[in-house]
């Protein structure tokens, strides 16, 4: 591929990595409570999903997908159920949640964090369509080198979504100790909440 393209290729896909969606929103509010190092390890957990994602998108799955609205529309609606319930969660236990931050506590350890932004991910029937749209704008599966050049597009998507959980990481950190103390984080862990549920909204209307 072109170095021109590939230039094209990156400048149109900072905006789909850093763009404030559910994962970043979730390695923001989880960096807040509990620090960038925990956030960004756990933000490797949506990497596999999105591996999942580029791989459904490169066999066109997107396609099927988008012209099964029975099976698109079943994903779509668990996937919004599930972020209401995450959002839902840190509005109504804003409080503990940070207690437990506080505290060093379980719940928020990474291994759960990382199954939570794993299912986020997985749970957008949306992404598959888009990647399928998204990546038929720089390669032509008829043409020879396709696998090899879908390969080094899918690993420069991963590599750029690996810097933007670091940045939302990296910027909950920094506000963790400048929210005006445990009642601070407690309102900026509703607001997140209900930004979470908000996508949410977004995802049921389809």
């Amino acid at each position: 591929m072109p170095i021109e393209l590939w230039t094209t290729f990156i400048v149109a896909s900072l905006p789909v990595h850093f763009a404030p969606g559910p994962n970043n929103v979730l390695a923001f509010t989880l960096a807040t409570a509990r620090g960038y190092r925990v956030a960004h390890m756990a933000s490797f957990g949506r990497y596999p999903a999105y591996l999942m994602i580029f791989l459904a998108a490169g066999l066109g799955l997107g396609i099927l997908l988008a012209q099964s609205p029975v099976a698109f529309s079943a994903v779509r609606i668990i996937g919004a159920v599930y972020l209401a319930w995450i959002g839902l969660r840190m509005v109504r236990q804003a409080g503990s949640i940070n207690d437990i931050a506080e505290a060093g506590g379980n719940d928020l350890s990474v291994w759960p964090a990382a199954r939570r932004e794993f299912a986020v991910a997985i749970l957008n029937p949306k992404a598959v369509v888009f990647a399928t749209a998204f990546y038929a704008q720089f390669v032509d599966p008829s043409l020879p080198g396709y696998a090899t050049q879908f390969a080094s597009m899918v690993a420069v998507s991963l590599s750029l979504e690996c810097t933007a959980a670091g940045f939302y990481a990296l910027l909950g950190g920094m506000l963790r100790g400048r929210a005006g103390g445990r009642s601070g984080l407690v309102v900026l862990t509703r607001i997140l909440g209900v930004i979470m549920i908000g996508f949410a909204g977004l995802l049921a209307a389809g």
